[in-house]
């Protein structure tokens, strides 16, 4: 099976182009769980939580620091940070900000439906009943840096919500200078909706964004809202548009992070994979190599568990569907509320979770069960309608099928040798084949 790379061409390829984007999720990514997501591909494009304008120029300008807000390591290049706020140059300011920290694009929410976003100092999806003041916004910030700037937005907001407008919106804002539109395709309810709701409840119209593609052929566009599986980030980039650069995925990557660790063969087209051994015991091993770094035992720290449960929150979904599940995110609750288990730092808690799952799994076959490739693209037509519907296998069947196509990718590797005559290799009761992983597993950036 060809790599979606691959398929699409060198016309259709830079090194650049970000097939697969990581949401920016509120209170979901930060450099925890970005770090986390470096784990598992090197290659896909990943994106701040949104961070308010204001309050980067008066933290600047009150001399506080501005680390909490805007740090992130070499390793997470690509990088977007998305910005909130109304105000131009209040925008232009904080974009200046950006840059200089180093960051690879801006991009400025208009489609957050939040209600920690929308009303209070007007940003996020309220603005598109403003059209030409998000484009005046964007014209401010443009002006003001060098690298792009882009906007994450929906297809409507409350009863503005037809081709028409959409098509208006997306022609006035691009007035302003930009000319990439990530866009989630849905509405958007400001009332009425809580923000999960708003990520369901409103249809999805995936050839709406397909027809902006054809009506705007100089712009670029990704497709977001949906989509769950990397067999779907596949299908729809096969046959997409040529100006639909990318797609992107949000809560699909905490409820199974499982399923990314082929992102950079079976998207990109990359020879291998970051992780050596793709199992969950291999990416646990991993996260705690970093959190031990990140976060070392610190008694000023362990005073509150706040920041322990920040640093767990990106691994809670590595079990999901699986045998010890339950048992795993309960360790890491229980030793997560004792203050002299936070002491030892959050690597030692994870690793006594995972203590927990191979005491009641001897047999090791949820830790060390190699995880399989992505399979075949869902189908979809030209206008990004699924032509049949995605398979209904659970999380833990999803991401542990057709091992025998992992050893296939790993056959022609220097580890081939030693996997086929290792005795650690052991066929386990399901008939899967399980590797007791004896290393870290993780190839260091």
């Amino acid at each position: 099976m060809a790599p979606v790379a691959e398929a699409l061409g060198d016309e259709r390829m830079s090194s650049e182009r970000p097939l697969l984007q990581m949401a920016p999720m509120l209170d979901v990514s930060y450099e925890d769980y970005r770090q986390f997501m470096r784990i598992l591909t090197r290659r896909a494009q990943l994106w701040t939580e949104m961070v308010v304008d204001n309050t980067l120029i008066y933290s600047q300008k009150e001399g506080r620091s501005l680390g909490g807000y805007l740090d992130f390591s070499e390793s997470e290049h690509p990088i977007v940070c998305q910005l909130g706020g109304s105000d131009p140059v209040a925008l232009a300011e904080a974009s200046q900000i950006v840059e200089r920290w180093g960051y690879d694009e801006i991009n400025l929410n208009v489609g957050c439906p939040s209600d920690r976003v929308c009303c209070k100092g007007e940003f996020g999806a309220s603005l598109m009943k403003r059209p030409e003041h998000v484009r005046d916004c964007i014209h401010a910030m443009s002006r003001r840096v060098q690298i792009p700037v882009t906007v994450k937005t929906r297809l409507g907001v409350d009863d503005l919500d037809s081709p028409g407008f959409t098509t208006s919106f997306v022609r006035t804002v691009a007035q302003g200078g930009c000319t990439h539109f990530i866009m989630h395709a849905r509405k958007a309810w400001l009332s009425g909706l809580s923000p999960a709701q708003n990520r369901t409840v409103p249809p999805l119209q995936y050839d709406r964004v397909a027809s902006l593609c054809h009506e705007f052929p100089n712009l670029s566009f990704s497709l977001n809202g949906g989509i769950n599986t990397l067999e779907e980030v596949s299908g729809l980039l096969k046959v997409a548009p040529r100006n639909l650069l990318g797609i992107m995925m949000g809560r699909a990557t905490c409820d199974n992070p499982c399923m990314l660790w082929d992102v950079d063969r079976h998207i990109y087209g990359e020879t291998a994979n970051p992780l050596k051994t793709p199992s969950r015991r291999a990416i646990v091993e991993a996260y705690c190599d970093y959190l031990e770094v990140a976060h070392p035992p610190d008694e000023a720290i362990a005073a509150r568990a706040g920041t322990t449960h920040l640093a767990f929150k990106p691994i809670l979904g590595l079990f999901a569907g699986c045998q010890g599940n339950r048992l795993f995110r309960r360790t890491l609750d229980t030793k997560m509320r004792d203050k002299s288990a936070r002491s030892a730092g959050p690597a030692a808690i994870l690793r006594s979770a995972l203590d927990a799952i191979e005491e009641q799994n001897k047999s090791g076959d949820v830790l060390d069960a190699l995880l399989a490739p992505a399979g075949p693209a869902e189908a979809f037509d030209a206008s990004l309608l699924a032509i049949k519907p995605a398979d209904a296998m659970d999380l833990c069947d999803r991401s542990t099928r057709g091992t025998a196509r992992v050893h296939e990718l790993v056959a022609g590797s220097a580890e081939a040798s030693q996997l086929a005559g290792n005795p650690a290799v052991k066929q386990s009761r399901s008939g899967d084949v399980s590797q007791a992983v004896g290393e870290r597993g993780f190839a260091g950036s």
